[in-house]
C-alpha cells in the first residue's frame, strides 16, 4: 500500500484520552520488541511472519531496523499510557525507514489486541506520517496481510491505496 502526500493530506493524530506518544530512543528496544511480540504472536501476522512468535527474534528485528542506515527515528514511535501504578505501559508501536529522498517505508504497525479498535492504530500511523513528512518524504509504503481486513480498512481510511498484491501460502493458519 502507498500513501502519497501530493494526493492526500496527512491528518493530525488524535490519541484517546490517557494515551501519549513516546519518541524513539535506543533505550526503547525492549519495549518495541515486547509490543511486537505480544501484538502478533498469536494472530495471522505471527503465522505469516514467524519472527513475531518469539520475543528474542522481535528484539533482534528491532535492533536490526534501528541500525539500518535508512532508519528514520522521527517515524518510529511507541504509544503508552500510565498504568494503575503510574508506570508507563506500552500498547502500540511503529518503525519507519527513509529508503530514498522521496520514499519512506513503515516496517510494522503493532497494537496490543486489548487496545485495538480504539483509534490507537490510526493515531500511530498518522504520527509516523508526520515524521515522514518532516523528513521530506513524498510517498510512504507499507505491507499489509491481505486477510487482515481490519488493518487494510484502517490504512485505506487514512489514505493509503493498494498498488500491489502478493500471495504467500499459509499452511497452519486457523482463523
Amino acid at each position: 500500500m502507498v500513501f502519497d502526500f501530493a494526493r492526500t493530506p496527512a491528518a493530525e493524530p488524535q490519541l484517546p484520552a490517557g494515551f501519549f506518544f513516546v519518541n524513539w530512543s535506543p533505550s526503547l528496544v525492549d519495549p518495541h520488541a515486547d509490543v511486537l511480540h505480544r501484538s502478533f504472536r498469536n494472530d495471522l501476522d505471527g503465522t505469516v511472519f514467524t519472527t513475531f512468535r518469539q520475543y528474542g527474534h522481535c528484539r533482534r528485528l528491532i535492533e536490526l531496523v534501528s541500525v539500518n542506515p535508512h532508519f528514520l527515528p522521527a517515524a518510529t514511535l511507541l504509544i503508552a499510557r500510565n498504568g494503575a501504578d503510574q508506570k508507563q505501559e506500552y500498547v502500540a508501536n511503529i518503525q519507519g525507514l527513509k529508503l530514498s529522498a522521496e520514499i519512506g517505508a513503515i516496517q510494522n504497525v503493532a497494537v496490543l489486541p486489548e487496545y485495538r479498535r480504539q483509534g490507537i492504530g490510526q493515531a500511530l500511523v498518522q504520527g509516523a506520517l508526520q515524521g515522514f513528512r518532516q523528513a521530506g518524504v513524498c510517498r510512504v509504503t507499507l505491507e499489509a496481510t491481505a486477510d487482515n481486513f481490519p488493518a487494510a480498512k484502517l490504512y485505506h481510511r487514512i489514505g493509503f491505496t493498494t498498488f500491489r498484491t502478493y500471495f504467500r501460502e499459509i499452511f497452519d493458519w486457523n482463523p
